[in-house]
């Protein structure tokens, strides 16, 4: 699951950053589920509103009418995630936040969802479910190249993440999205990339290559968080923009 030290392939600053990670268990080398989605007919949605909602020994049930996503699982403007999914069930139950969810179709059982308890509101029966998981990835300043200059008073504890990230993708702004169980795909179009510029104290030279970053992704299903890439990730300086 964790890629670390891995050296990405390079992308000029003059086309779309486009990766797509497969993310496998250590030991068994299966899939890691991702998505929280099961459909009976892999590849159609399901709109239902009878739905059965389990929390260990505790059954209840949801007339809430919401979508069971097809992939891809993506964010922005055409969002179809379910990293917030808002029912009405029954009130006063032991419901808390962080325990493990199911809400499976009432009618067959075949299509349902998991995830874990963000919010619930006993008076009135609102529950709040994570389905899956939701990732942030990062394109950062690489560290300096010390060339015999000596001590670098500006490269100390802390730096590179007081910088902040460059580039970013996820639901939120679109550019991420989930296109199997186990498959993140990043695209960042052109037009955006191409802000990492050749100039600043972390070039190589005015003119030259923008240099190597640091290019990391996190997952998190609101319980649990993993770091699933950390990477070394070359920009180059392209000649041609559209």
């Amino acid at each position: 699951m964790y890629q670390f030290d891995t050296i990405l392939p390079p992308f000029t600053n003059r086309e779309d950053y486009f990766l797509t990670l497969a993310v496998n268990d250590d030991d068994t080398l299966e899939p890691v589920d991702l998505s929280g989605i099961t459909l009976a007919t892999p590849g159609v949605s399901l709109t239902a509103s009878a739905w059965t909602v389990t929390d260990g020994a505790i059954v209840t049930s949801s007339a809430t009418q919401f979508t069971i996503p097809a992939f891809p699982v993506t964010g922005g403007t055409a969002a179809n995630n379910l990293a917030a999914l808002a029912i009405t069930v029954g009130t006063n139950l032991a419901i808390k936040a962080g325990d493990p969810i199911k809400i499976a179709d009432t009618a067959t059982g075949k299509n349902f969802v998991t995830g874990y308890v963000t919010s619930y509101t006993a008076s009135n029966g609102a529950l709040v479910v994570q389905v899956g998981y939701t990732f942030q990835f990062e394109i950062r300043r690489g560290g300096p190249r010390n060339n015999g200059m000596g001590y670098i008073p500006w490269w100390d504890w802390g730096t590179p993440d007081d910088l902040g990230p460059l580039l970013t993708a996820n639901y939120g702004n679109g550019y991420l999205s989930l296109i199997s169980n186990n498959i993140v795909q990043i695209l960042i179009p052109e037009s955006v990339v191409k802000t990492l510029g050749s100039t600043g104290e972390f070039a190589p030279s005015e003119g030259d290559a923008p240099g190597t970053y640091k290019a990391a992704l996190t997952g998190t299903d609101s319980v649990n968080t993993r770091q699933l890439l950390s990477a070394s990730q070359p920009i180059l300086y392209g000649g041609v923009t559209i």
